[in-house]
């Protein structure tokens, strides 16, 4: 299976002024651009679908009006319209031509957005080493004035069509085997109210503690898999992990609710990096980099077959350094305490749960 890249990671437009600054910007009509003979696109390379290509922003307020829909003033609750993107590596370019873009980025379109009422303008760009189209969908629906809809599993769809259309016509640098969120980078952490007023004292919640020791298992040289993950935190951390499908949660060995019952919280909960797509995003790039590191050393220096008994023992040695607070790594700031952690959880627990995770019950203090 093969997916192409789609840049959905833009902030939409909120008011009138944005919208027509975006859509000025994807057609080079912006005051700076005509004044710097900036070309975006040309004339056979930009099109809409719904509406009117060179009056895109005021055919979508019409629609809006219609509909009933604000738009005068800037509400931060009030989209006009969403941003996206799809693009090409530049080793294709040899096999792929600006108007090929087009006509792909016509049947991207026309398949996502106009064809479930969306008034959509795109257009190839030109100006680049990598050949990319941008899209400006408007966010109510002609016919029932409803907003544009767009989850993980559509991103995932959109993703997997082009990855296909790439095939078809032999792009095959622009794909890619495993569907991943590529601005899983830039998420941040998921913290609640409660959560934040402990970090501006300078208190540490057990959500911190699972974050740190998950980083520290999935920077192990020696985890390559989710499995060796899971694993490495039962051993390593006594912390006990529940699996079901796509979904991982993580039980401190410790904090307990007002019950005295184990809490256990969900990955997504802690941010996108603790999610099951988050760790084998960050286990696939780490892959990626020691691969990369390999052919450089082999380049500049004989083989050498390197020791996996080695490398665990020189980890378990960094690890071992960390939990004192002696060295700094790569992965997060130490935590005063993760050597507390580390020694007092020692116990042993019950094996990795490959069951539903129970909702824990809420507690009305993050204090241990």
């Amino acid at each position: 299976m093969a997916f192409g890249n789609v840049n959905v990671a833009y902030k939409p437009c909120k008011s009138v002024g944005q919208l027509k600054a975006a859509a000025d910007y994807m057609l080079g009509k912006k005051k700076e651009q005509l004044y710097y003979g900036i070309c975006k696109t040309e004339n056979d390379l930009y099109s809409a679908l719904g509406c009117d290509r060179d009056n895109f922003a005021n055919n979508i307020l019409v629609t809006r009006k219609l509909q009933g829909k604000s738009y005068s003033r800037l509400k931060e609750k009030d989209i006009l319209a969403h941003k996206m993107s799809i693009s090409f590596h530049p080793d294709d370019n040899g096999k792929l031509s600006h108007r090929m873009a087009f006509m792909i980025a016509q049947e991207f379109a026309e398949r996502f957005t106009h064809s479930k009422g969306y008034e959509t303008l795109f257009a190839v760009h030109t100006d680049t080493a990598h050949i990319h189209a941008h899209f400006l969908i408007s966010n109510c629906n002609m016919d029932t004035g409803k907003s544009f809809q767009r989850n993980q599993k559509d991103l995932y769809d959109m993703s997997e069509f082009l990855g296909e259309i790439c095939l078809k016509n032999d792009l095959t640098n622009s794909v890619r085997n495993s569907f991943y969120n590529h601005d899983l980078e830039t998420k941040k952490d998921r913290e609640n109210m409660a959560e934040k007023e402990m970090k501006k004292r300078g208190i540490e919640t057990f959500k911190d503690e699972l974050k740190e020791v998950i980083k520290i298992e999935i920077a192990d040289p020696a985890n390559r898999t989710l499995d060796d993950v899971v694993n490495g935190l039962l051993k390593n951390w006594n912390v006990g992990t529940r699996l079901k499908g796509k979904t991982i949660s993580y039980r401190h060995p410790e904090y307990r609710d007002k019950n005295n019952n184990l809490v256990s919280v969900r990955g997504s909960k802690l941010g996108e990096l603790f999610t099951v797509k988050g760790i084998n995003y960050e286990l696939t790039k780490k892959s990626k980099s020691i691969a990369i590191a390999a052919v450089t050393e082999r380049g500049n220096k004989p083989i050498v077959r390197a020791n996996s008994l080695d490398s665990r023992t020189e980890f378990t040695r960094q690890r071992e350094q960390i939990s004192s607070g002696s060295a700094v790594h790569d992965i997060g700031e130490n935590l005063p305490d993760l050597d507390r952690f580390y020694d007092r959880y020692r116990k042993p627990v019950a094996e990795v749960e490959r069951e539903p995770v129970e909702k824990p019950k809420r507690t009305k203090s993050l204090h241990r």
